[in-house]
């Protein structure tokens, strides 16, 4: 048997021991597990299922596509070996899936136990290289079609080992994987590496004693939250053969890992965990009785031990003056950090994008697209939020002056000192004016009507100057920049209501000669 098989390559100790019933009860210590007699579970179907084994499902962070491995015996002909195969979800159930076809599903190559962004724009997943063992590589989607694979290099892929099962987080950035790399706790352990921000990535982390042991530890999962992993083991207790776990990281440290219980974990091989970005309904792979084939893809309901909540944000970005689909960047930042947490991009066909956030930031989300006035929102996520989702289309105005957006900066009550988490926004604003160096802008300070007209002019254009003052202290000629105070004089909204008010209060960049 392949070491280097996507599926079975950590099972192949066991099995020279005597088979796959001696591996059972040699490699799977029992132990008494929760059942959770409220979880139902329902294969996904024929349209999914087939007589060959299908499993590491990854879910898009909506729930609405599905990416698996499907393998065929090189036996059966066409896209014989593991191939990666999708499917989408509508109001009469999964569509009849598809391979996903070259460049990343390629016949009589393996590739498989894919990953998704949260964007559902990036794949990462395991693949033979030329030579060697198995390796993770990553691509892209673009327009209508995939982009070649690119292999993640020998910092995660250490040459001469097996590694595979990626997992990417919400972030996308942080990547989790299984790896017999050297200096783990036993035949495959569970690691984590984050990408850098010129593009390369961290000397891998062995998320450590509490997780991994002498077995073999397998098919990680990270939750949207980022600090919720689901993963499999033969090592720790057990019904038998596989079984699904749950840890959290608790400020610094993993916890005790959980046995998912029953029904979720069977008798069998029960692997492969994937979760929408709501956490409330897992997808799996289980050889149990009563399916289609030898491995078969569940979802189960609802998730006994689900992650902390997030909020997703999507929509469309599109110009504002035709309301064609644009591509456009996303970034999402740290507001209090000033750290950008991800990026991503919205389709270059459609506009559309999505974005989670997990819960205990306050984040900034800003579209940018070239030859277009940027676009920022903040979103502030608390500890206690539960999962929440956002429609938020963007309609990115044409450069063409005069053309207004509201900076995303922040100051205290009564206050036109400007607060560190509109860092972020105003150096972005910086670095707009020097990308265009004949640009001259004009600085707009607005208020409520809370308190008197006289108040609200200076306080309106004591923010103004604020804003002027930054811009021109990071290098930017003062000429270009004029600051006025407007105070309650132009509302954008009834003053009538709190939210009303909020709008109001502002700070607008307006350009008024590119």
């Amino acid at each position: 048997m392949k070491k280097n098989s996507l599926l079975f390559s950590f099972v192949s100790v066991c099995l020279l021991s005597g088979g796959l019933a001696a591996f059972l009860i040699s490699c799977a210590p029992t132990a008494e597990v929760a059942n959770h007699p409220e979880v139902k579970i329902e294969n996904l179907g024929p349209s999914i299922n087939t007589e060959y084994n299908e499993f590491s499902p990854a879910i898009t962070a909506d729930g609405k596509a599905i990416f698996f491995t499907r393998r065929i015996p090189p036996a059966e002909g066409e896209n014989q070996g593991d191939n990666i195969w999708f499917s989408r979800k509508a109001a009469s159930g999964w569509s009849q899936s598809k391979n996903l076809g070259e460049p990343v599903s390629v016949p009589s190559k393996d590739a498989g136990t894919p990953s998704v962004a949260p964007d559902g724009r990036t794949v990462y997943f395991s693949a033979e290289p030329p030579e060697g063992k198995m390796h993770i590589y990553v691509a892209e989607f673009y327009g209508t079609s995939w982009t070649n694979p690119t292999d993640l290099g020998p910092v995660v892929n250490a040459p001469g080992y097996w590694t595979g099962q990626p997992s990417i987080g919400s972030d996308g950035r942080t990547l989790y994987f299984a790896s017999e790399r050297p200096d783990g706790y036993g035949d495959l352990d569970i690691w984590k590496t984050v990408r850098n921000p010129d593009g390369s990535w961290s000397d891998p982390q062995n998320l450590g004693p509490a997780v991994n042991t002498s077995g073999q530890e397998t098919t990680p999962f990270i939750a949207a939250d980022g600090r919720t992993l689901y993963f499999s083991s033969n090592e720790h207790p057990g019904l038998g053969g596989f079984d699904m776990f749950v840890t959290r990281w608790d400020n610094d440290h993993w916890t005790d890992p959980v046995n998912m219980g029953t029904p979720l974990n069977s008798e069998g091989d029960d692997r492969f965990y994937a979760l929408p970005a709501s956490g409330k309904e897992i997808y799996f792979a289980s050889d149990r009785e009563g399916g289609f084939g030898g491995l078969d893809i569940y979802r189960a309901y609802p998730n006994p031990y689900p992650p902390g909540g997030v909020t997703t944000i999507a929509g469309i970005v599109t110009d504002s003056k035709n309301g064609k689909p644009l591509r456009a960047d996303i970034t999402i930042e740290d507001l209090e950090s000033d750290q950008v947490i991800a990026k991503f991009g919205s389709n270059e066909v459609t506009g559309e994008y999505i974005v989670v956030l997990p819960a205990g930031k306050n984040y900034g989300v800003t579209a940018e697209a070239p030859d277009y006035l940027f676009y920022s929102d903040n979103f502030n996520v608390s500890m206690e939020a539960l999962y929440k989702e956002v429609r938020k289309d963007i309609a990115l105005d044409p450069l063409i002056p005069p053309v207004t957006v509201r900076l995303n900066v922040f100051f205290d009550f009564d206050k036109s000192t400007l607060k560190k988490e509109s860092t972020p926004e105003l150096d972005r604003a910086v670095r707009y004016m020097k990308q265009y160096p004949t640009m001259v802008v004009e600085v707009q300070g607005h208020t409520d009507n809370k308190g008197t007209a006289e108040y609200n002019q200076r306080l309106s254009e004591a923010r103004a100057k604020s804003v002027h003052d930054y811009l021109v202290s990071h290098g930017i000629d003062a000429s270009r920049v004029v600051a006025k105070g407007y105070g309650l004089t132009r509302p954008k909204a009834t003053n009538g209501t709190e939210e009303g008010r909020a709008q109001n209060r502002r700070v607008e960049f307006v350009v008024i000669k590119k």
